[in-house]
């Protein structure tokens, strides 16, 4: 057994680790060292479909993904490589009047925060997206410095960049539990019995945090969450690769330009939540769905179809699905704990790491070393909710109809309130409802 004392520990190799890593070196906070248990970027990052859209529903996202660009620029230049950031525009399509309404405030917003918008009638949206059916296009907004990126390289970014800051990134290093000494955490055990001591501990070990935070009464308040994608088959001519990524709200749906397929996301009515403790140390151990997600894409099929009428005609070549960890109020988790001092939560995306991920990284610089900090952090508070058991179904199922924006009703016994203002009930199935979620 070995001992070792350093600055500041990070648990979790995924977006958020490294990219705490990256910003806590870049403001020269210390010896740091981040433990990941399997390779960096291999797990729920490595999953997602990597939109990130500047417009929110909240100014203070807004102000997070923009923190993710900025940093990408910074990142870019300092290690004099391209992270292949691709600005390829998105478009919105209203085809309902609420829907309508809805692209209408999203065009103000961003018009008030000059961000380049254009509003566009159903032709233009048929030269921009050859497979959608302009039938069923009433208006669309289309906000051409909108991109996205491939997580993995991004994570692959923020981890490389973090080293040549000196921060030391230990893969395929499990940590079995948190040391903690007269209300303090100072450090954390591994799986090999070596112990590494830090006056600062900050979990960000995605649908596994609370598997770390739980056992000495840390509940953070999240659940893992099954958020998937399913790509096309190749055909350049009807899914060209220089494509806007496409978000259709009254279809719960987004498409995405993957190499001459389309990537494209359903959100189900019900979606599914997992206890963490049956979590497999790798997610690609664990069966998502029985058949592949077929029956998923037969279900939430239809509305999806008035958009791209050939969707049954089209060849599948891959299913993607992963754990993304959701909120009852749809906001993140950010921050030091009450319970014991020095240890600090970092998880809870909302399937916005990707988007997000750089300024989620940059406010939990700015906590642990006592700065002022960017963005009200009061908003992502893990006490905000009070005591929470994170295993308790009712509230798993809370975390699960967060993601799945519909109405819920809370179990008197349980400690925790309905959800807060990020989180619109009133909008299941209208044209609001997949935006809320997409979009914070």
């Amino acid at each position: 057994m070995s001992i070792q004392v350093v600055d500041i520990i990070i648990v979790g190799g995924g977006l958020l680790g490294t990219s705490a890593a990256y910003h806590l070196a870049s403001r020269h906070a210390g010896q740091i060292v981040l433990f990941e248990r399997m390779d960096i970027a291999s797990q729920a990052s490595s999953r997602a479909a990597c939109l990130l859209t500047r417009v929110r529903t909240k100014r203070v996202l807004m102000d997070m993904v923009q923190e993710t660009y900025d940093t990408i620029d910074r990142i870019e230049d300092e290690l004099g490589e391209s992270l292949d950031l691709q600005q390829s525009g998105s478009i919105t399509v209203a085809s309902s009047d609420a829907s309508l309404q809805m692209i209408k405030t999203l065009r103000k917003t961003a018009v008030n925060y000059h961000i380049p918008v254009e509003t566009i009638d159903a032709d233009t949206v048929k030269q921009h997206l050859p497979w959608i059916n302009q039938e069923v296009v009433n208006q669309a907004v289309y906000m051409p410095t909108d991109a996205f990126i491939d997580s993995a390289q991004l994570c692959s970014g923020y981890a490389k960049a973090a080293r040549k800051k000196g921060v030391v990134i230990r893969p395929r290093t499990a940590v079995k539990e948190l040391i903690i000494t007269k209300g303090h955490v100072n450090g954390v055990l591994l799986d090999s019995g070596d112990k590494v001591y830090a006056s600062v501990v900050i979990d960000a070990a995605g649908s596994w945090s609370n598997l770390l935070s739980y056992p000495p009464g840390i509940g953070l308040p999240m659940t893992p969450v099954r958020s998937h994608f399913w790509i096309t088959e190749s055909n350049p001519k009807l899914f060209p690769t220089q494509q806007p990524f496409a978000v259709l709200p009254d279809a719960r749906a987004f498409t995405r330009p993957d190499v001459g397929g389309l990537i494209i996301g359903l959100r189900e009515p019900e979606c599914v939540s997992y206890n963490p403790k049956i979590l497999p140390a790798s997610i690609e151990d664990m069966e998502f769905t029985p058949d592949k997600g077929w029956s998923i894409l037969s279900d939430c099929a239809e509305d999806f179809q008035r958009y791209f009428p050939k969707i049954h005609e089209t060849g599948i070549a891959h299913y993607m699905a992963g754990p993304s960890c959701y909120v009852p109020d749809g906001m993140f988790v950010i921050g030091p704990v009450k319970q014991f001092k020095g240890f600090y939560a970092l998880t809870g995306c909302c399937g916005a790491g990707v988007a997000a991920g750089g300024g989620m990284g940059r406010l939990i610089a700015e906590q642990v070393l006592g700065e002022k900090t960017f963005v009200d952090e009061s908003l992502f508070s893990p006490s905000r909710f009070g005591e929470i058991n994170p295993f308790d179904i009712h509230f798993q199922s809370s975390c699960a109809l967060a993601r799945s924006n519909k109405k819920k009703r809370i179990n008197e016994t349980t400690s925790f309130p309905e959800a807060g203002s990020g989180f619109n009930p009133d909008f299941h199935r209208s044209g609001h409802s997949y935006l809320n979620t997409q979009r914070e």
